[in-house]
């Protein structure tokens, strides 16, 4: 017996009628008139009294009846109650991003977020710049928080931090007791690159500042990410050009100072595929939007 069943049976004793009952299930009539038949084999006994005149229930079948519709009226509450426990759980924004986000924008965006929506699941994954773009495309994050380059058009970009590198030392570097780094000051001095496919924008502009100064760039090692970067000139081999952000990772071994004159500055961009979007991924884009102008 399935719940089918129930409800081709409820639907003739309400209507008292197989045509009406066919009409009402969006069935033919013969196929209904067969299913109840098999309805009343399996249990044993009529349900149903039908003459060419009229249909009635039998004793039993009034009997079934009130039992068929508890049944029916359970199963339909058990439906609606998993449904709605499925939408209390709400939808999973997935972000992915670069450390500068993770420092300058998730502790004023992420908890805003979660009073908007309580049940909103926030997944985060950390990745290079030079994976996020695919990520996106892909539809494996639902939004990054990363640098240039953004090569797709189908891609959305907004501006949503500024920052100006500065100088990341060794504490003990005799240039860290000056209050700002004069570019000069730098020539020869052993360089802690980033790694221009993980880093993006910041590779090109530490470049571009060398070649703005005319600074032979001395390349003492290059680092895949920014903890390898700053754990590089924490021991002592040589120095960093990183965004302002990195300022705040920094231990006793390493000191922060900004360049002297006009720094050369990089972006760190929020990007998105084009709508439709959840409820949830639009009120973390509107928060973001929201953050970026009080500041």
């Amino acid at each position: 017996m399935e719940l089918r069943h129930l409800r081709y049976f409820i639907a003739v004793a309400d209507e008292l009628s197989f045509t009406r009952a066919a009409e009402r299930l969006h069935t033919a009539q013969p196929s209904l008139s067969q299913q109840i038949r098999n309805l009343e084999d399996e249990i044993g006994t009529p349900l149903l009294e039908r003459t060419r005149r009229k249909v009635e229930l039998t004793e039993a079948g009034r009997v079934f009846l009130a039992e068929a519709r508890l049944i029916v009226a359970h199963a339909d509450r058990a439906v609606e109650r998993a449904r709605q426990v499925g939408q209390q759980a709400g939808a999973t924004v997935t972000i992915g991003f670069v450390p500068a986000a993770e420092i300058r924008v998730f502790p004023a965006i992420l908890p805003r977020l979660r009073l908007q929506f309580p049940n909103v699941n926030v997944e985060l994954r950390s990745m290079p710049t030079h994976e996020l773009e695919q990520a996106l495309l892909q539809g494996e994050v639902d939004v990054a928080f990363m640098r240039d380059p953004v090569h797709s058009a189908a891609l959305t970009r907004e501006v949503v931090l500024v920052e100006p590198l500065i100088v990341l030392l060794p504490s003990a570097h005799p240039l860290a007791k000056l209050d700002r780094i004069p570019p000069a000051k730098l020539a020869g001095e052993p360089f802690i690159s980033t790694h221009p496919q993980y880093s993006g924008q910041v590779h090109t502009a530490a470049q571009g500042f060398f070649i703005q100064h005319k600074l032979q760039c001395n390349v003492a090692q290059v680092a895949t990410n920014i903890l390898l970067n700053l754990n590089l000139v924490g021991m002592g081999l040589g120095y960093a050009l990183l965004p302002e952000y990195a300022a705040s990772l920094t231990s006793n071994a390493i000191c922060a100072r900004p360049l002297e004159g006009a720094p050369p500055h990089v972006e760190l961009l929020m990007v998105s595929r084009a709508e439709p979007h959840s409820a949830e991924l639009d009120g973390l884009l509107a928060l973001v939007r929201q953050h970026v102008a009080s500041m």
